[in-house]
């Protein structure tokens, strides 16, 4: 089997929802699986040495020069799928899609969707490329409709393809963003108590966290919204932002030594999330978002913390009212926050082992090929 992706940098996201989900398959299934990756010409040896070295069946490819050239990558990928029997492949976005079905060498295509694209490119993206947003629905369309089956983030994403393509079909799994294989969800309160010491919070300190870039999807003017009444309302608030330094200027300003930021290495993040009390994902009302699956939803649960979520925020918002694993910040009484027990924050990290792993996905994995 062949998992292509197109586009997509190494990272934390890159690692958790490609890498691990290459090796998942291939422990599990005892299949041969080939990573096939799409990445640009910049930096392309350091970046092609970076995917390599996580996984060790791969082959990394220089993309043709401009999104809107996207289609003659086509050639290529046909050239190298020459040298190998009609396989089944798991194509990662819709440019992946589109360039596995025309390339013309596989037997089932797999269409791995990540979220809206239209609406992303109309909402979001639209800078990056005219052409390509003007191009995207038709492109999405395809990739949903001439797909042989789908993987959906979300049931959310599902009923968006059923509004917008007139999709019919039951032949999809939804599976979220999952956990890293490297992310533990077990309690560890002496980590917890001293990365909180490092940074000088005290045991009445009630912590917010919020974990992310700043991609406008981020929605950090809504972000910053609700933070501002939050600590203007509650002393005892304190917030850390797991930011690039700059993002965070605005509210450091508003409110001097009560908000934090500090940029670490990726397997240092869930070391600071545990020493948080809660995560926060607070996000405007766009299409993008209501399709979501953040990574962060999962990872906030991981280290215990109860999610402080926008309404509408893919299937999480919903999932956290009735798993009671946190709260809408439209119904969060900021001034009676308290600090979340042992016993809660355990209570939350099972939460992510039951739903978070690839392993409790294994009969949707099944149901593709």
């Amino acid at each position: 089997m062949v998992y292509l992706t197109y586009n997509d940098a190494p990272g934390g996201i890159y690692q958790s929802q490609v890498i691990d989900t290459c090796r998942f398959l291939e422990d599990t299934f005892d299949e041969d699986i080939l990573l096939v990756a799409f990445i640009s010409g910049r930096n392309f040896f350091a970046t092609r040495r970076k995917i390599k070295s996580a996984y060790h069946h791969s082959i990394v490819l220089p993309m043709w020069p401009g999104i809107n050239n996207w289609r003659k990558n086509r050639f290529l990928l046909k050239l190298v799928m020459l040298t190998r029997q009609k396989e089944n492949i798991i194509a990662r976005g819709v440019f992946a899609m589109l360039l596995a079905r025309a390339s013309k060498r596989f037997l089932n295509v797999c269409f791995d969707a990540r979220g809206a694209y239209t609406a992303e490119w109309s909402e979001y993206l639209k800078n990056e490329s005219p052409g390509i947003e003007k191009e995207m629905s038709d492109m999405e369309s395809s990739a949903v409709l001439n797909a042989d089956v789908r993987i959906a983030v979300s049931q959310k994403l599902v009923d968006y393809w059923k509004e917008n393509f007139k999709y019919t079909s039951t032949n999809h799994v939804v599976i979220p963003c999952t956990l890293s294989k490297n992310v533990s969800t077990e309690y560890n309160e002496a980590e917890l108590s001293k990365v909180r010491k490092q940074l000088a919070f005290t045991d009445s300190d009630v912590v917010l966290v919020y974990s992310g870039s700043s991609a406008k999807w981020q929605s950090f003017n809504v972000l910053e919204e609700n933070i501002t009444k939050a600590l203007e309302t509650n002393a005892a608030l304190k917030l850390l932002m797991l930011c690039k330094a700059g993002e965070e200027k605005a509210l450091t300003d508003k409110f001097p030594g009560r908000v934090i930021q500090k940029w670490v290495a990726e397997d240092e993040v869930h070391s600071y999330l545990q020493a948080a009390d809660y995560g926060l994902l607070i996000r405007e009302q766009s299409v993008t978002n209501k399709v979501s699956s953040p990574v962060k939803f999962a990872e906030y649960l991981a280290a215990g913390l109860p999610v402080i979520i926008s309404e509408n925020i893919g299937d999480y918002s919903a999932f956290v009212t009735e798993k009671k694993c946190g709260m809408l910040v439209g119904n969060t009484d900021w001034a009676k926050l308290k600090r979340p027990s042992e016993v809660e924050k355990k209570g939350i990290q099972a939460i992510a082992e039951k739903y978070f792993r690839k392993a409790n996905y294994l009969e949707e994995y099944k149901k593709l090929f």
